[in-house]
């Protein structure tokens, strides 16, 4: 529970918030050219950065953005992250009334 006079609680909720949205993005390993400025202002704004190194190529990123951004900058992709792995971790369905519990676990998808 949370507690709108005190904040107790909210820290947990902010921190299981952040949990399942992280699950929505995918690892990317990219280098931009320096052309592509614009794109790495939007990896920051959507995504989270890890490791960012300016070479000599451009602007080399490591971290995660969502699938749509991620398929829109493929073409940068120099890493060896696993596509199918990033793939399967959203393709699970979130419990959204369980996350808003404390109880942060994916449904079993039933067949």
């Amino acid at each position: 529970a949370i507690s709108s006079l005190t904040g107790e609680g909210l820290s947990d909720f902010v921190a299981v918030v952040e949990d399942a949205l992280s699950d929505l993005l995918v690892p990317v390993e990219l280098e931009l050219p320096y052309s592509c400025g614009n794109e790495v202002n939007l990896i920051h704004e959507v995504g989270s950065i890890e490791v960012i190194d300016y070479r000599e190529k451009g602007t080399y990123v490591m971290g995660r953005v969502p699938r749509s951004l991620a398929m829109k900058l493929d073409k940068y992709c120099v890493g060896n992250i696993e596509r199918s792995e990033a793939s399967s971790e959203t393709e699970d369905e979130i419990d959204w009334a369980a996350l808003g519990k404390g109880r942060h676990t994916k449904k079993e998808a039933s067949y």
